[in-house]
């Protein structure tokens, strides 16, 4: 029985995150008026996604013993997390897209200025959420809440202020590539 579940999430999952890179790519993608921007905010979401589970594993598997995660902590922490940091990446970079008129650089200093503070409280607000489910005692509840608190912080701590900004900075005026110029 556990086998045939193993079998059938494996194949809902695959589906949806295909499903879900996708239809986040195209949403970025007519968003952002850029296929550069939304590359590479899909990208930093994957980094994000694999680190919570690797960290996640690590504390179940290297620490507590367990032979391994739950077959739903993939499945749920995938959507949860994909739903979230692409949510604090539209904040960001959407107002970075609002000050296309500047550099680059500057455009999205004045951005990070102005979300910073609302990614940073809707990470702890929805951090304490999830940490809720901690005490629940119910395995897999406490490893998505593990995988989701690691993949929030990760991204809003990590990916947002550092690997977007490398990002930014690397791609300078052909982040609006190839729909809209920067000026």
């Amino acid at each position: 029985m556990n086998h045939d579940l193993n079998v059938i999430s494996d194949a809902d999952y695959d589906r949806t995150m295909l499903l879900m890179l996708v239809g986040i790519f195209l949403v970025l993608l007519v968003l952002f008026r850029s296929i550069v921007m939304p590359i590479y905010i899909v990208i930093s979401l994957l980094i994000t996604f694999n680190t919570s589970l690797a960290i996640t594993e690590l504390i179940y598997v290297h620490i507590f013993g367990l032979s391994g995660v739950s077959w739903a902590v993939p499945f749920f922490g995938f959507v949860i997390l994909l739903a979230l940091g692409v949510d604090y990446s539209i904040f960001l970079m959407d107002r970075f897209k609002e000050n296309r008129h500047m550099g680059p650089h500057e455009a999205l200093l004045e951005a990070m200025k102005s979300m910073g503070s609302v990614i940073i409280s809707a990470a702890i607000i929805l951090g304490g959420t999830f940490a809720a489910m901690l005490p629940s005692g119910v395995m897999s509840l406490l490893q998505i809440a593990t995988l989701v608190l690691c993949g929030l912080f990760l991204y809003a701590l990590v990916m947002l202020p550092l690997f977007i900004p490398v990002m930014v900075k690397l791609f300078g005026k052909y982040n609006w590539w190839p729909f809209m110029k920067n000026n």
